[in-house]
């Protein structure tokens, strides 16, 4: 009866639909097979479909093997819609003629044996079978739902020449689940950049295989195996989510046996500007920030330096470059770098650019970034190796609290807005995207009392129309705006504030006219690399949140995007399936500390948990310290507490002082994190900490503090 419905859903096609784009007007064929497996007398059945003209025709087709579910059979994907979606798409021309054969598993798909009579020798008997009794043109896919998505990886991995493309549909993974050499997980792998195979993974945002898909996930990209990855809203694990779901699977399928579009390839428009570039770093708890180019140039021709640590291989390429070591310098084997660097607070090394990662953080050079001098920096020549291109870099600073109000106000007036971004203006306009979390809005008499909304109180903020050129001094291109304090001075003044900054091309986050803009994910595209970032406020008050519902309390405002829990839960995982980063920034509770309360931690935590690569506080009042959290689908996350003030009126010793941050990310990678401290000077005018001054605080934010 089931056969029977699927020969009839595939026999209701519109005529009209048959007519187009091809020369027959015949419909496909399901069948059901029998066979017997090579070493074995069982008889195993299975569904083929053929495509239409298959009969009247001598061509030959690609073979496409789609594998069930556990407690589903062989056809399950017929009844998913998948045939009749690519019955239609085939006579109107927008997929691959193909022959589908989806194998029956039974119980043997759901051993976890490897063997002579495996599940695996089965399908790979299966497939000679197949290939005997049709005409196959040699192009093959494999593709499965669920316990079927494990098979799938596995088979297309271990015989990655039999096939062009692998889907895996709520695949289930997981690290326990089969030997290393029979999981997909380990098998990953040995996959590289250049893997001529297509890689497709879903899931539904509540699928209980989340974990070990996720985990594929983080071991494709650590083997740089480009993949598409796709996590649908409020998808599960169920029929239903994976039969909304047919025609992308088709699309990716039918890609695979599509010839390559030559007009499709990348046109870089000339040669990358490419070097082979060392990089001074050091254990991110390290007490230096930058070393000076005579040191460098010392160390570089023999003389020596204590605070030098190289590994065997780095030394050896150096030296081939023609550089010299003093005899005295510290050489470990390269698994003992980061330990030694880590031990040590005042070493550093020098890396090639692609090894920088976390938790090692990228040192200055004369107080001055090193890839801003890379025309008269010693190390970066060009190579018949290179590991760096300065058209992959994007570097996206964080800064926190800034508020032009109260007595930040009168203090900019005193010196003006262009001393007001002197101490930091240089190291702003070197990044590419620069960030400011904005808590006051434009209004128009401010700072007079009479004007205020709904706060009420002294503590109201709201900034001067020409005290806004600061943002324009520095060359702001992200304003986040989940302050509380953003709606102090009535709907209005944000509003203008709002049209004020996209009328300079600022991008907003965290905050808009209504709650969908305020949620709404800011997408950066820079470099080859893509970056998410969403935004959100967990302390409120309630009339600092946009709502579009005019009978609230506080009535229909624009603000700030909440932390809903359930929003982001969703969002973090859907958000990080489409982009190579995510980052969030957060407006929490403030507290008077320099590091996190439990609570904190656990929200932050779980923010990673969910999909969020780098976690940062944004309305801290004092800097805080850093964490580099192992999540539990296996990456590392990058999270900042607090950044602490940039532009506020607080005076104790510990809310003058802050951290920006600079985020390396280097083709879709987090490379590192560069941290710069600083200082509130005349109430209004922030700098960068240099010398003895920058030493101490370092001390104090990373040893005592952090504990390093």
């Amino acid at each position: 009866m089931r056969l029977a419905f699927c020969l009839l859903m595939l026999c209701l096609l519109p005529f009209a639909v048959h007519s187009q784009a091809t020369n027959c007007s015949e419909a496909g064929a399901l069948s059901r097979e029998t066979y017997t497996g090579a070493g074995s007398d069982h008889e195993r059945r299975f569904h083929i479909y053929l495509p239409p003209c298959y009969a009247s025709t001598n061509a030959d087709y690609p073979l496409l093997m789609l594998l069930h579910g556990s407690n589903a059979d062989d056809l399950q994907w017929a009844l998913l819609g998948f045939l009749q979606a690519l019955e239609t798409a085939i006579h109107e021309g927008r997929a691959a003629p193909m022959i589908v054969v989806m194998p029956f598993g039974g119980q043997t798909a759901n051993d976890n044996i490897f063997g002579d009579n495996s599940y695996d020798q089965i399908l790979l008997n299966l497939l000679d079978i197949v290939s005997e009794r049709y005409r196959l043109n040699g192009a093959r896919a494999i593709g499965g739902i669920s316990r079927g998505g494990f098979w799938a990886y596995h088979l297309g991995l271990r015989f990655p020449d039999q096939f062009v493309a692998i889907g895996g549909h709520s695949p289930f993974f997981d690290a326990d689940h089969a030997p290393a050499a029979y999981n997909p997980l380990h098998l990953a792998a040995t996959l590289s950049a250049d893997t001529d195979l297509r890689l497709w993974l879903d899931r539904g945002s509540n699928d209980y295989a989340a974990a070990g898909i996720e985990q594929m996930r983080v071991n494709l990209q650590a083997a740089r195996a480009p993949h598409d990855y796709v996590v649908y809203p409020g998808g599960d694990h169920s029929d239903a989510s994976w039969s909304r779901n047919i025609d992308d699977y088709l699309a990716f399928y039918s890609r695979a046996f599509s010839p390559a579009d030559p007009s499709a390839a990348s046109d870089d428009g000339g040669a990358r500007d490419e070097l082979e570039l060392w990089l001074p770093a050091a254990g991110f708890g390290t007490l230096l920030v930058s070393i000076d180019s005579a040191d460098l140039q010392a160390l570089l021709a023999g003389h020596f330096d204590g605070r030098l640590i190289l590994s065997q291989s780095a030394a050896a390429r150096l030296r081939q470059q023609g550089f010299t070591f003093h005899s005295g310098a510290r050489i470990v084997a390269h698994d003992q770098l980061f330990g030694a660097l880590w031990r040590d607070k005042r070493s550093f090394t020098l890396l090639p650019a692609n090894q920088l990662q976390l938790p090692l953080r990228v040192l200055w050079l004369d107080d001055m970034p090193v890839v801003d001098q890379l025309d008269r920096y010693p190390l970066a020549f060009d190579s018949d190796f290179p590991n760096f291109s300065r058209d992959k870099l994007t570097r996206i600073t964080l800064s926190g609290t800034t508020a032009l109000a109260r007595h930040t106000l009168p203090a900019i007036d005193a010196i003006g807005v262009e001393r007001a971004v002197s101490g930091i203006r240089d190291y702003a306009l070197r990044s590419d995207y620069f960030h400011i979390t904005n808590e006051a809005s434009l209004a128009p008499g401010c700072p007079a009392l009479d004007t205020i909304g709904y706060a009420g109180s002294n503590n109201s903020m709201c900034m001067k129309p020409e005290h806004a050129a600061i943002f324009d001094l520095l060359d702001v291109d992200v304003v986040d705006l989940t302050g509380n304090h953003i709606n102090d001075f009535g709907y209005e003044p944000l509003l203008h504030t709002l049209e004020y900054f996209e009328q300079r091309d600022m991008a907003l986050v965290g905050g808009g006219r209504d709650p969908q803009a305020a949620r709404e994910a800011l997408i950066l595209e820079h470099k080859g690399s893509r970056i998410g970032w969403i935004a959100c406020n967990d302390i409120g008050p309630a009339y600092a949140y946009a709502s579009d519902d005019p009978n609230s309390r506080f009535g229909q405002r624009p603000g700030a995007a909440p932390c809903d829990r359930n929003w982001l839960r969703e969002t973090l995982a859907v958000l990080a399936s489409q982009v190579d980063l995510v980052l969030m920034t957060v407006q929490y509770r403030e507290f008077e500390r320099f590091t996190p309360t439990d609570g904190q931690k656990f929200d932050y935590r779980t923010f990673a948990e969910w999909g969020a690569d780098i976690v940062v506080g944004t309305a801290e009042h004092k800097p805080m310290t850093f964490e580099f959290y192992p999540t539990n689908r296996g990456e590392t996350a990058f999270i900042h507490y607090g950044l602490g003030n940039l532009f506020f009126d607080q005076l104790p010793w510990g809310n003058r002082r802050f951290f920006l941050d600079t985020l390396y990310i280097y083709d879709g990678r987090l490379l590192s994190v560069e941290v710069f401290p600083g200082i509130i000077d005349e109430r209004a005018r922030p700098r960068l900490l240099t010398g003895e001054d920058r030493f101490n605080f370092l001390h104090f934010m990373f040893i005592q503090k952090n504990e390093f």
